[in-house]
């Protein structure tokens, strides 16, 4: 009889279902569904929506209210959202995923506009629509995380152990970014060709979190380059970033 796998630790399971998430630009939207007939009120209601990670690792969506999910958690905030790791396994049930479970809440104008700039640079075609007045940006605030890394493995995390707040990063975010973009470009580059062997050329950075940097390039595809561990601070961040580049031999 095959062995079960070892238990994993939840702070392990909560960093690997982060790095799911941060990779990840679409999912599966739970809701309980609000309905006009009482028989039809309350169902589970699954729906395919855009997402983008807070810097703390929390979703940030763009609904509209005329989509039965906004309506949904309108009536009744908890959701969960299913996302999972790109694989390519016989057996698609042993490719990693994660689901996030918490309660969704409309954004004020304040942190929109910063969550809006983070969605977009990973949903750069949002934007046509983005402005339109029935979109706004949420944000789901995490009360669990379930992550599965395939048969056996699979465990509850605490939102303590999931989110990773860095205030400090989030101010130095916009002058990082573009640092990366400038300066620092061919850094990058050379990080880039030594994890995915091939060019950076065409790639840029889209966003950066305590958990590494995210990267856009032809045709919208993106990557991630993900730390050995999170950084707690943006000096923290740039001391990881260095110690990349130094293992690339730039």
């Amino acid at each position: 009889m095959k062995k079960r796998p070892p238990g994993i630790d939840p702070k392990v399971a909560a960093r690997a279902a982060r790095l799911i998430a941060r990779g990840a630009l679409k999912g599966a939207f739970a809701t309980n569904r609000r309905a006009a007939r009482p028989s039809q009120q309350h169902h589970p209601y699954v729906s395919k929506v855009g997402v983008a990670l807070d810097l703390d690792g929390a979703p940030l969506f763009l609904f509209s209210t005329l989509s039965a999910h906004t309506q949904d958690v309108l009536a009744d905030a908890r959701a969960s959202i299913l996302l999972e790791a790109p694989g390519h396994a016989a057996n698609p049930l042993e490719d990693a995923r994660c689901t996030l479970s918490g309660t969704v809440r409309k954004l004020d104008e304040a942190a929109a506009d910063a969550a809006r700039g983070l969605y977009l640079a990973h949903h750069p075609g949002a934007a046509m629509y983005a402005g339109f007045g029935d979109f706004a940006m949420w944000r789901m605030d995490v009360d669990k995380v379930h992550y599965v890394g395939g048969f056996g493995a699979a465990k509850w995390a605490k939102a303590s152990e999931y989110l990773t707040p860095a205030p400090d990063l989030a101010v130095a975010h916009d002058r990082l970014l573009a640092a990366l973009n400038g300066e620092k470009q061919d850094m990058v580059r050379a990080v880039f060709k030594t994890v995915f062997g091939k060019s950076g050329r065409g790639w840029n950075v889209v966003g950066l979190d305590p958990d590494g940097l995210s990267l856009a390039g032809p045709k919208s595809v993106q990557a991630r380059l993900d730390f050995p561990s999170p950084a707690k601070d943006a000096r923290a961040w740039q001391a990881r970033l260095r110690a990349m580049v130094k293992r690339a031999g730039f």
